[in-house]
C-alpha cells in the first residue's frame, strides 16, 4: 500500500491519548490534508465512537537493518568456543551475499509490518546493501522503498558508505564486497536517489557512514563537507564505539577514541546520530551532548550481540538527545526496547529505576518522551499524525491509575501489539488487521525457507 498524507481534513477521537506527558480523555485530534496534527481538543467530539484503548504517538525506529530480520534463529547456536559480535557477522555476510531484490523486499515488508504492530510508525533504514544480483542498479534501495510503501511504514533511507575491513584502509573481506563502493560511486548514487525520491515525497533521505573502521576519517570529512548542507540530506548516521576492538583500533590509528575523534574533526552537530556508543566514556557522551547530536541505542540487539551498554544517567540528566532502534531486529517492539534499555542499566549499575529523575520518577514515561523527541530528531523530521493504539489486554493498563498506564505497557506485558495504527492521517492497521498481511506473510515464509538451506554459520570471513 502507498503511504501518503491524506487529502482532506479529518477528526479522530481517542478514548485515552498520551500527549506531551499527559493523558487526555476523549481527545479529538484534527488532522490536516498534509497528514499533520492541526489541534487536539477534549470534550464532546464527532458523533463517531472514539477509538478505544491506550493511544500513544508512534515512535521512530532510528536504526534498522531490515534484512537481518531473517537471522534470528540462525545465530543462536554457538559458532565456536567463543561466540561474539565478530562471529555473528559471518552469518550476516552469508545472508547478504545470497539476497535477491525480491528476497530483500519480502524480508523487509515482513519486518516493517512487525515493527508497525510493535509501536513504530517510521524507520531509519541504515542500508549498506545497494546492488543485488548483477549489481547494475540500486535495486536494494528500491526493494526497501517498495516494502515501506506496501506496509505504510514511514521511511528515511540512509544509503551507507562502506569501504574497508578495518582501520588503516584494510581491504574488504569477501563477505563485505556486497557493501563496498568507492566515494565517486557513492556520490553518483546519492544524486540518483535524490532524483528518485524528491523532497516532500514518501521517502526521506539521509546518509550514513558505516563506521570509522569501514570509512577513513578524511573520506568522512570530505563527503560530509559536500552533502551535509544539501536540503535533501535530513540526517547523518554512523555506527560508533560498538565493540572494544573498534575503540582500541581507533586509538592505535588516530590516538583518539571514536566519539572524541569525530568531535575533534568538527563533524558532530544536531544533524548527526551516533548509533550504539556502547563503549563510549562519559566524557565522550558529554561531547556528543554538547554538539547536540543524537545517541541511538538498540538494547535488544546490543544484548543479543554482547555489545554492552553505555553509562546513560548523566547524559540524559544533562538533556542529551536519545532515540531507540531495532537494529538487527532480534526485537521488533518499541515498548520492549524501552524496557530492555532500563533493565540493561539496572544490571550494569546494580540498582532499580536507574533512568528515572527527580522530575520524572516514572521511568517508562520519561524514556517514552525522550525516545519520541529523540527519534524525530535523529531523522530530521517534524511531528506528524502518527498514533498507535493498544487494547486493554496489554499489561492490564486499564486496571491502573493513569499515571501508571505507560509503566504497565512497558514493564508489565510480554510484547505489546498495536490494534490500531495511523500514519500521517491514514489508517495502516485497523482492528489488528493490515490489508496486505496475507501476501506479506506468504512471501516471507517462502523466502526464508529457501534461504535457510543456503546459510551456514562460519562460511564467510569477516
Amino acid at each position: 500500500m502507498q503511504q501518503e498524507a491524506g487529502t482532506a481534513q479529518q477528526a479522530v477521537t481517542y478514548a485515552n491519548l498520551w500527549l506531551d506527558g499527559r493523558w487526555l480523555r476523549n481527545a479529538t485530534v484534527r488532522i490536516g490534508g498534509d497528514g499533520n496534527t492541526v489541534d487536539v481538543a477534549t470534550g464532546p467530539g464527532p458523533a463517531t465512537a472514539p477509538v478505544r484503548g491506550l493511544t500513544v504517538p508512534g515512535l521512530v525506529d532510528a536504526h534498522c537493518h531490515a534484512f537481518q530480520r531473517a537471522l534470528g534463529a540462525w545465530t543462536q547456536r554457538a559458532a565456536g568456543t567463543r561466540d561474539d559480535f565478530w562471529s555473528w557477522r559471518e552469518t550476516m555476510y552469508a545472508l547478504a551475499g545470497r539476497l535477491s531484490r525480491e528476497d530483500l523486499e519480502a524480508i523487509t515488508a515482513r519486518c516493517y509490518l512487525e515493527l508497525l504492530r510493535g509501536g513504530y510508525t517510521s524507520v531509519a533504514e541504515f542500508l549498506y546493501l545497494h546492488r543485488l544480483g548483477e549489481r547494475r542498479s540500486l535495486d536494494a534501495d528500491q526493494a526497501v522503498a517498495a516494502a515501506a510503501r506496501r506496509t505504510g511504514m514511514g521511511l528515511t533511507l540512509l544509503p551507507t558508505l562502506y569501504q574497508h575491513a578495518d582501520f588503516g584502509g584494510a581491504p574488504p573481506w569477501p563477505g563485505q564486497l556486497p557493501f563496498v563502493r568507492d566515494t565517486t560511486l557513492f556520490l553518483e548514487d546519492w544524486q540518483e536517489l535524490r532524483r528518485r525520491y524528491p523532497a516532500g515525497g514518501d521517502v526521506g533521505l539521509g546518509i550514513a557512514f558505516h563506521s570509522l573502521r569501514a570509512v577513513d576519517i578524511d573520506t568522512i570529512a570530505r563527503v560530509h563537507q559536500g552533502l551535509h548542507a544539501d536540503p535533501q540530506c535530513r540526517c547523518i548516521h554512523i555506527h560508533v564505539a560498538e565493540q572494544p576492538a573498534e575503540v582500541a583500533g581507533c586509538l592505535r590509528q588516530h590516538g583518539a577514541t571514536p566519539v572524541a575523534l569525530l568531535a575533534a574533526r568538527g563533524l558532530l552537530s544536531p544533524q548527526w546520530a551516533l548509533v550504539h556508543a556502547t563503549h563510549a566514556t562519559e566524557a565522550e557522551l558529554s561531547q556528543l551532548r554538547t554538539a547536540q547530536a543524537t545517541l541511538v541505542l538498540c538494547p535488544t540487539t546490543e544484548a543479543d550481540l554482547g555489545d554492552g551498554c553505555p553509562p546513560l544517567g548523566a547524559f540524559l540528566d544533562a538533556g542529551g538527545a536519545m532515540a531507540i532502534g531495532s537494529d538487527s531486529n532480534i526485537g521488533r517492539n518499541a515498548p520492549n526496547e524501552l524496557r530492555a534499555l532500563e533493565w540493561s542499566q539496572r544490571l550494569a549499575r546494580g540498582r532499580r529505576n536507574v533512568l528515572s529523575s527527580a522530575n520524572d520518577p516514572a521511568v517508562a514515561d520519561r524514556l517514552f518522551r525522550i525516545a519520541l523527541h529523540g527519534g524525530r530528531r535523529a531523522i530530521g523530521a517534524k511531528a506528524r499524525a502518527d498514533f498507535v493504539t493498544y487494547d486493554a489486554g496489554e499489561g492490564d493498563w486499564d486496571l491502573q491509575a493513569s499515571e501508571d498506564y505507560l509503566s504497565a505497557l512497558v514493564f508489565d506485558t510480554a510484547a505489546p501489539c498495536a490494534r490500531q495504527v495511523m500514519i500521517g492521517g491514514r489508517w495502516v492497521i485497523r482492528d489488528g488487521r493490515h490489508p496486505g498481511e496475507a501476501q506479506i506473510e506468504a512471501q516471507y515464509r517462502e523466502t526464508l525457507q529457501r534461504l535457510r538451506t543456503h546459510i551456514q554459520t562460519g562460511k564467510n570471513h569477516d
